[in-house]
């Protein structure tokens, strides 16, 4: 259909042209805030360090657990983490970790199996 003069809509007054306009600001707008929330949740680093692939958060309890030994119960008390470990010969041990400072900061020998 070809436009003629006689079938065009007639023009918008300035209070439907301001209307279309702050309706097209807001859509924009609202895309836009759609995609900087997505981008922050992608790359917002998580406030506590995660294991990786590679295990660098689990390195310092699996290098305190040797060979053989089993863990038998963790227990969390704030920050901390307490595990309980038995080793094959029977004895154990509980390793308590720092969350916050991802280290080792005791051990109790269990001696009795």
């Amino acid at each position: 259909m070809k436009a003629t003069p006689d079938n065009l809509p007639p023009p918008l007054t300035p209070q439907e042209r301001l209307l279309r306009n702050i309706v097209i600001g807001l859509g924009i707008l609202f895309v836009a805030g759609l995609a900087a929330l997505a981008g922050a949740i992608i790359m917002k680093k998580p406030a506590h360090d995660v294991p990786t692939a590679q295990g660098r958060w689990a390195t310092p309890l699996m290098a305190q657990v040797p060979p053989g030994s089993d863990v038998q119960k963790m227990a969390l008390d704030g920050t901390r983490l307490i595990v309980h470990v038995r080793h094959a010969d029977g004895t154990g041990e509980m390793l308590i970790f720092d969350l916050r400072k991802k280290q080792l900061t005791g051990r109790i020998l269990l001696n009795s199996p």
